[in-house]
């Protein structure tokens, strides 16, 4: 099964039968019922549906869970161009030495920018296979309501289904969350103008791989190898390998960590 474009059809379950039927009123927000589900709860957000999905039974709530693709880049290219301006003139006022301290420590100016955004960058590749296999494919214990409410608002939902073309980008107000913790991360690690142009770069990865995410869900057949290559591999993704195949914008980690879908590299060695 492929993703398409158009109206797609994903191997549903419309009635909820097979659905462990009863415990889910799709006519209510599912915030509030996905907890009833226990040690069921993992292995049913793993059996899609094609229909969207209603979080919170509050207007105002459901709105900041939604997204269209395009809030991705209208919200984050200002940062990023502000962040590569602030460490501009920061480094060109005063060059910044780092590591601090350090027998390695050498200067950065404003002529390291692009070597500092494209370690923000490849940062970014590592941060978003961590977060989606450590955090968002995270089992929560059926014991506890709490985690199976925040597993299913941050990525069980997509899992569910995977189509609803308003929950395939990360809206604007949780997402910031992440990014101040990932600012206070670069500001801890480099000094003020370098961590700057590594923010950029971490933010400018983020939106590549938002904006990759909803092309392979609804892009139709991508004309570029790469990006047919990968809409494939986060297919089988979602419908065969859940635990498998967690890089999406790049398969870079899923070779050392040992997690590289199975039919991928049968693949690439029949190649």
């Amino acid at each position: 099964m492929y993703f398409q474009t158009g109206s797609p059809r994903l191997p549903s379950d419309k009635s909820g039968a097979g659905d462990f039927d009863g415990y889910v009123d799709w006519s209510q927000p599912l915030i509030g019922q996905v907890e009833n589900l226990g040690e069921r709860y993992f292995e049913w957000t793993h059996q899609q549906v094609d229909r969207p999905i209603r979080l919170f039974r509050s207007d105002l709530a459901e709105m900041l869970t939604r997204a269209y693709w395009w809030m991705v880049p209208l919200t984050w290219v200002p940062v990023i161009l502000y962040m590569l301006s602030s460490s501009y003139t920061r480094l060109a006022a005063q060059p910044e030495t780092w590591p601090r301290k350090n027998l390695l420590a050498r200067q950065y100016g404003p002529g390291s920018i692009p070597l500092l955004f494209a370690m923000g960058v490849v940062f970014w590749t590592l941060l978003e296979y961590v977060i989606h296999r450590w955090l968002f494919h995270l089992k929560p214990p059926g014991s506890s309501r709490f985690l199976i409410r925040l597993h299913f608002s941050l990525h069980g939902q997509h899992h569910k289904s995977p189509m609803d073309p308003m929950r395939l980008v990360f809206p604007p107000l949780p997402a910031s969350v992440f990014a101040l913790l990932f600012y206070l991360l670069t500001e801890l690690i480099f000094p003020s103008g370098m961590a700057n142009t590594v923010f950029a770069g971490i933010v400018s990865g983020y939106v590549a791989y938002d904006l990759t995410h909803y092309y392979v869900h609804h892009g139709g057949t991508p004309p570029i190898a790469y990006f047919r290559r990968l809409k494939t591999y986060h297919t089988l993704h979602h419908y065969k390998h859940q635990q498998l195949g967690f890089g999406i914008s790049s398969k870079m980690w899923d070779y050392p960590f040992g997690t590289l879908i199975p039919e991928d590299l049968k693949a690439k060695k029949s190649q």
